[in-house]
Order: C-alpha cells, then structure tokens, then sequence
C-alpha cells in the first residue's frame, strides 16, 4: 500500500466516524478495544482517542507504548480506561514510528523493572511486542525471559502477527532488521508448549499470509486469541469478512477480540454491523465478551462496564 493510498483510507474512515457514532450510542454496547498505542503524533493524542472512546462507547483501551512516560501519562488522564503493557523490541532503541524506545536498554525493558511495573499494579500486558521489526523469532532466548515473567504472573501478552506494513509505508530509517517470516504465528508453538498456562493475543490475526496458521495456532491452544486490525480498517471489506467469517467457520468465534491500531472507530464498527453472518451474540463477543474474559475483568469491573 503506498503512502498516497494510505493517507485516502484514513481520510474515508474520518467520514464515517460522526454518523456512525450516533448509531453506536444508540446501542450502546460496550466496547474493549484490545490493541491502542500510547503515541504523541497529533492525529491519534490522547484527547482525540479518549473523545472517540467516549462517541463509541469504548469503555477500556489495551495500550502498548515504547515510551515510557507517556505511557503512563496517558492512563493517568483516564485511569480507569486503560491497561499498559510495553511494546518491543525495538532495534537500537527506536520505535517503527521513529522516536525512543525503551533507549537507556537499547530497545528492551528492563525485567526487574517491568515486574514492578507489573507487581504494583501499573501495567497489566505485555506488548505490542515487535520480534517481527526486530527481526528474530519469538522463540528466541532473548525473549524468553519476558514470556517467563508473563506466565508466571499471568500477564495476557499480545504480539504481532502478520506481515506487516510494505516497505514503502515505513518511516525513514524504520526496522532495518525486518523479517516478515517471523510473523508466522505457528512460531510460537515452542513459547506456548513451554508455558502451557500463558495467554496470547495475535494483533491482526496473522494477517492475509499468516491467516491459516493462525488459525491452527488457535485450534491447537484454547489460550490463543486474536484481533483483526489494520484487516478491519484499511484492508478492503470484502476481505476482512472473509477471514473473519473463517475464523468463525473454525469454531474460534469466543476467541475474537475488536482491536483500533489507533485508526478511527467509525468505519470498523460499521462493517461489523453491516455483516449478515454475524449474530448478535458473536457480534458482542468480539465488541466485549471474549476481551472481558480474556483480561480477567472482575465482575464489579464489568457490572460497572454493562451499566454504562
């Protein structure tokens, strides 16, 4: 996808944001959104997200962030409406979208650090975490230490899993080392055998190359979801209900979670709605119920979630 036709997606999915809102507060079905990115370009800052939150009723956004301090700045503009993970690994330092990350470790968080993080209560995930820019396996030993840290306090943890965006659609100077083959999710066969008990999310669905094995990878470990952004966005319509409808052919319909990647909420929600083959039942699923139990929400946190 060029730059010139990217820019045309995300002006198209502006359009249908307004309209759509109306519809959406009308229902009022609540809304997790699974994969967001703490971020300080002006076209998704914090205000924006938290207003689109509020139009679409997205009561609880999984945030992944590179740096640090803004990070936690933005879960502390809205406490309650945000998880945090950490998102890398990031080669020498540097986010895809060019700017710091985790810098002071060379693009890698450090682990007695991030278990405080985790044992105090100020993140709750693990990722985006991004083997695939950094070019390695997720089975490779220097990831081992955090998914180790993820199964031992049951961290959900979501990873990239798809090809990616086209060389042309990166910044200058992004992810020299980029691999496409290491979005393969059947990669993470070995993480999961090792740690039976922990919980993955595959941030778009492994994509268009990687949609079959995805969905081994899933058939095979109940503990596997997926989210299908970027596919239910700027990818045609037609192709995301496909695969979408193949999940759901694959017995996987409890395992499928809504997810922005940052883009505007209007026009994904509306392709959801328009789906003949949707149930009302999984069309909730994939809006709340299968993020809610993924997460572990308490009962008072979803009692609060469902009132609003």
């Amino acid at each position: 996808m060029t730059t010139k036709t990217f820019g045309f997606s995300i002006f198209l999915l502006c359009l249908s944001t307004i309209t759509f809102a109306q519809k959406q507060s009308a229902q009022r079905i609540p809304i997790i959104d699974v994969h967001l990115h703490a971020t300080n370009e002006n076209a998704a800052s914090v205000e924006k997200v938290l207003q689109q939150m509020e139009d679409h009723h997205v009561v609880l956004a999984v945030l992944s962030g590179a740096d640090r301090e803004l990070a936690v700045a933005w879960k502390a503009s809205a406490p309650h409406k945000f998880k945090i993970g950490p998102s890398f690994p990031c080669t020498d330092g540097m986010y895809p979208r060019m700017y710091p990350c985790f810098p002071e470790n060379n693009g890698w968080p450090d682990l007695d650090w991030l278990r405080t993080e985790y044992e105090d209560g100020r993140m709750s995930a693990l990722g985006e975490m991004l083997y695939v820019y950094y070019g390695i396996s997720p089975a490779d030993k220097q990831l081992d230490p955090y998914f180790k840290l993820a199964a031992e306090l049951s961290i959900p943890v979501g990873v990239h899993a798809g090809h990616g965006p086209p060389p042309q659609s990166r910044m200058e100077g992004c992810c020299p080392n980029f691999k496409e083959e290491m979005g393969n999710p059947l990669l993470l066969k070995p993480v999961l055998d090792k740690y039976p008990d922990l919980k993955i999310w595959l941030m778009h669905g492994g994509e268009i190359n990687f949609h079959d094995q995805a969905i081994q990878l899933m058939k095979a470990y109940p503990n596997v979801y997926a989210d299908m952004s970027i596919l239910n966005s700027v990818m045609p319509a037609e192709l995301h209900a496909r695969l979408l409808k193949s999940f759901i052919d694959a017995g996987l319909e409890d395992r499928l979670m809504f997810g922005s990647d940052n883009l505007p909420y209007g026009l994904i929600l509306k392709r959801l709605n328009e789906l003949d083959f949707l149930s009302d039942k999984q069309r909730r699923g994939i809006l709340y119920d299968n993020a809610a139990r993924f997460f572990d929400l308490s009962e008072e946190t979803k009692v609060k979630h469902l009132g609003n």
